[in-house]
């Protein structure tokens, strides 16, 4: 139970200091981005860009990448809630399995639509047709969702053994 505590703080940590601020400054930079668009170059770029940020088309993909970062925010938001149950020792509890089932389903789409986004991104936006079929973080964030939604079916498999066995005692 040790870990599972350190685990647990870490993940507060992370929470407070990093999710938290995310869910408030990306909208407003994205607003700002809006008006000024050398905003951008300010964020994405320490230099010279020849990225043109007031194409509409670059609003909708940096939209479309705001809303992927929205959706692993509550990826971990869902992880911050399953290990609570994890402390209060019911490891079993239906919500858990739903947890790890939602949290598999939106990495998977994640790791989709971001290696996606980020090739039309370098394609269109940069000029560059570069394919990447190396180790990437989208390909770890699909293999990292794959794992949670086997990790619910062997938690349902668990459950529905541990309930046969309250019933034979």
């Amino acid at each position: 139970m040790k870990n599972l505590t350190i685990l647990k703080g870490l993940a507060d940590y992370i929470w407070i200091l990093t999710c938290i601020p995310i869910l408030i400054f990306l909208p407003i930079g994205y607003i700002y981005g809006f008006f000024d668009s050398d905003a951008y170059n300010i964020l994405f770029e320490a230099g010279e860009s020849n990225v043109n940020y007031s194409n509409p088309f670059v609003h909708f993909i940096l939209l479309l990448f705001m809303v992927l970062t929205f959706v692993s925010i509550y990826c971990f938001y869902l992880f911050r809630k399953t290990l609570d149950f994890f402390l209060k020792a019911e490891p079993f509890h239906e919500e858990v399995i739903v947890n790890f089932y939602k949290i598999g389903r939106f990495l998977v789409i994640i790791g989709i639509l971001g290696s996606v986004f980020l090739f039309l991104v370098r394609m269109i936006v940069k000029n560059q047709l570069k394919l990447n079929l190396g180790l990437s973080p989208y390909i770890i964030i699909l293999c990292l969702g794959l794992f949670f939604m086997v990790l619910s079916e062997v938690f349902k498999v668990a459950k529905k053994a541990k309930e046969e066995n309250n019933l034979t005692i």
